[in-house]
């Protein structure tokens, strides 16, 4: 099972509206960076000696902060994420779309989606939905909206790839955040591929992910030869070109640039065609 230190630095900046918005930063501050930098265990005993909450707000970040400690907590057994799930539920009970209850709903959502021994899709993916649909405060409703996605395409119990897409291109136009616009693109380039589609509107989204633009190593220069590949298997050398030069000049060292560059030199010339498969 992936363990909640995956999601630890999201959870720093999910929260960081709250955190940053006290003068005197809270003794919690200590814990989420103890839980950011793969110290949970050490973030739990550290939790365990803090005073009593002054108010109602520091013990609901407390109660927040003591499910992400216990979730992450190894082993990780269905009896353990029964428990953290009765938490967050009572977290969302108590006050249902301020940022923790909001941050509650999406780890909901992950404990049903990749937390159990057996997934429950359509469980994380309403989760995921109500956030998705209900605006509040934080980065959780973009967040789930790419999880949203992600279920979509190739999870949840859809007739077919074309309405799988059509539904996840949705999503796309009501995002928002750029960079979940961005990497939502890519989602659907890959599916595009994936259910082998025409692979030119593929392209159409890896080139509005590259405007946005914010990747870095081996995903961006990966991204830069499948958009180089897609051009050329169109037909647009011109634009295949452009994206081989970038790859050269970016990543100079990456191993793909001379297997670009025999092509545009001819040698040897690829083939075209309407199947394409492997990018």
């Amino acid at each position: 099972m992936p363990r909640l230190i995956r999601f630890g630095r999201l959870l720093c900046v999910g929260l960081s509206g709250i955190l940053s918005a006290w003068a005197n930063p809270t003794p919690e501050v200590a814990i989420w960076e103890k839980i950011s930098v793969y110290q949970s265990a050490v973030a739990e005993l550290e939790l365990d000696d803090l005073p009593s909450p002054e108010n109602p707000a520091a013990q609901r970040e407390r109660d927040f902060c003591a499910a992400v400690v216990h979730l992450d907590q190894q082993p990780l057994s269905e009896s353990r994420l029964n428990e953290v799930e009765k938490r967050f539920v009572a977290l969302v009970e108590a006050e249902g779309n301020d940022e923790i209850a909001r941050a509650s709903r999406y780890l909901l959502g992950r404990i049903a989606q990749v937390f159990r021994a057996t997934p429950d899709a359509l469980k994380a993916s309403g989760y995921f939905r109500g956030l998705a649909e209900q605006p509040g405060p934080g980065i959780w409703g973009e967040q789930a909206r790419m999880k949203l996605t992600l279920l979509t395409l190739y999870v949840l119990p859809i007739r077919t790839p074309s309405e799988r897409l059509k539904l996840a291109e949705t999503y796309t136009l009501a995002a928002r955040d750029p960079i979940a616009v961005r990497d939502m693109h890519r989602l659907l380039a890959r599916a595009i591929l994936f259910y082998n589609f025409p692979p030119k509107s593929a392209l159409e989204h890896l080139l509005q992910a590259d405007k946005i633009g914010g990747l870095v190593g081996t995903q961006a220069a990966s991204q830069l030869v499948q958009i180089g590949e897609l051009a050329w298997d169109e037909g647009d050398e011109e634009l295949a070109a452009h994206y081989y030069e970038r790859l050269s000049k970016e990543y100079p060292r990456d191993p793909r640039i001379f297997v670009m560059q025999q092509r545009l030199a001819g040698e040897p010339t690829p083939g075209r065609g309407e199947v394409v498969n492997g990018r």
